[in-house]
């Protein structure tokens, strides 16, 4: 079992619900390998990843409220789940990478003490010395650091 605490972003959730392979094939890893108490997500990312599969895309059709509501059942059954507050996001400001909202999500992997954060985005989270952002694409790596 893991003794390192594990943060999956907003893109990782939307995909592996859109059955895009490498996601599934990680998260499926993941669920098995690691306990829940120890793997985590948080309310931002389930908000943005719901409002994401909620949108119609090019390829696929927006899902339904009950779909949604389905893919939020399996993420509170499968992760611990971090609530986002205000001073979340006003810490989230402090930092000087571009994307506010990754900073957010790094401020929440921050009070987790999670050391990894699994990620489609690995470049946006490079400026963070102390987390480790690695890939769906790298399960076979994943399975290294979190022994």
């Amino acid at each position: 079992m893991s003794k390192k605490n594990v943060y999956v972003d907003t893109n990782v959730l939307v995909n592996y619900f859109t059955q895009q392979a490498d996601d599934v094939k990680c998260l499926n890893y993941l669920f098995t390998k690691v306990r829940k108490e120890i793997l985590f997500t948080s309310s931002l990312a389930v908000v943005q990843a719901v409002g994401i599969l909620q949108t119609k895309k090019k390829n696929r059709s927006a899902f339904t409220r009950e779909k949604a509501v389905e893919c939020i059942e399996k993420i509170y059954t499968k992760f611990s789940i971090i609530d986002l507050f205000g001073n979340d996001v006003k810490e989230g400001t402090r930092y000087e990478n571009k994307d506010v909202e990754d900073n957010v999500h790094y401020v929440l992997c921050k009070k987790l003490k999670c050391s990894i954060i699994v990620t489609n985005d690995t470049s946006d989270y490079s400026s963070f010395w102390n987390v480790v952002a690695l890939s769906p694409k790298e399960t076979a790596r994943i399975r290294k650091v979190i022994k």
